[in-house]
């Protein structure tokens, strides 16, 4: 019998599909990240309109959130009092943290399977100009956007992570919808045809959907795939958006010595290995995709190429 994680990929999805459409309806913009229970990232979506420091934002607040197992809130306020005590954890932590609320835990039963967070444009506004201000109220009383998605995503009570803002205007945004990957909607069928025509094949990996600047737009990290496949999977999209050729032709167009020389120049992580490609229209570069964790080159590739043509 196959092993299931805590939080599968489709559960995963559902939560941040539920933030996404309150997000929608309040006219907001922005990432949501969800992380395991080791703060490894298994899903993250973010509105195109939503600034790209979102997505890094909501996956150090997620990670908080999940190896604390506790809201974000709770760390930002000890750490914001003890700012030796902040400073020790940034050394320790393994991955980037962020002393800021917006993130909560995600529990099964009396156990914390992961953590869920959000970021960057989307903040606790408590008025948003051409919402109706019962939409933003809970039971009766006044509410923040903010806690407001995060609690209709998890399906549970609202918490206010924000007790300090009393009110606070934010902006109205409009969400563009086309078929690039600059959209999330856009972004979203690549990243379902790379996960598609992977089962199909029985493979599980990490993919990755970047847009024409390289900034993330939409990241899963298929049940059963390494929880490292994510990063792989980035650095390879960036490396194919960035060389605006497949990962795989980079080694071979390069020599050690000029890819050195760029590892040490650029702002992203170069990956010369098969799984990344760009993603064209009319001749012109709109984004990439990567994947990895499927095994060796040629097949991250494959269900790279195979997203492609299916989209």
């Amino acid at each position: 019998m196959a092993h299931e994680p805590d939080i599968t990929l489709a559960e995963a999805r559902a939560i941040v599909d539920r933030a996404l459409a309150k997000a929608r309806a309040l006219h907001q913009a922005g990432a949501f990240v969800l992380v395991d229970a080791g703060g490894n990232v298994v899903t993250v979506s973010r509105i195109g309109e939503g600034p790209p420091s979102s997505v890094w934002v909501s996956r150090a607040k997620a990670y908080v959130s999940s190896v604390q197992r506790a809201p974000s809130a709770r760390s930002a306020t000890n750490w914001r009092d003890n700012p030796a005590v902040f400073s020790a954890f940034q050394r320790l932590m393994r991955d980037d943290i962020f002393p800021g609320p917006g993130a909560m835990p995600i529990r099964k039963g009396d156990r914390v399977v992961g953590a869920l967070s959000t970021g960057g444009g989307l903040g606790p506004w408590t008025e948003i100009p051409g919402v109706d201000p019962s939409e933003l109220m809970v039971d009766g009383a006044p509410a923040n956007a903010e806690d407001m998605i995060i609690a209709d995503a998890l399906q549970i009570p609202y918490s206010n992570q924000h007790p300090d803002v009393q009110r606070l205007v934010g902006p109205r945004v409009t969400e563009r919808i086309d078929d690039l990957p600059h959209c999330l909607a856009g972004a979203r069928r690549y990243a379902d045809g790379a996960i598609e025509y992977a089962k199909t094949k029985g493979l599980r990996a990490g993919i990755v959907v970047v847009d024409e600047m390289g900034q993330p737009v939409q990241m899963d990290r298929m049940d059963g795939a390494p929880p490292q496949s994510i990063d792989m999977a980035e650095a390879k999209a960036l490396t194919a958006l960035n060389f605006q050729r497949p990962t795989s032709e980079v080694d071979r167009r390069f020599s050690v010595d000029r890819l050195a020389q760029i590892r040490a120049i650029v702002h992203y992580h170069v990956l010369a290995a098969g799984g990344g490609l760009p993603i064209t229209q009319d001749g012109d570069v709109v984004g990439a995709i990567g994947v990895s964790g499927a095994g060796n080159d040629e097949t991250n590739e494959e269900i790279a190429r195979g997203a492609i043509k299916a989209t």
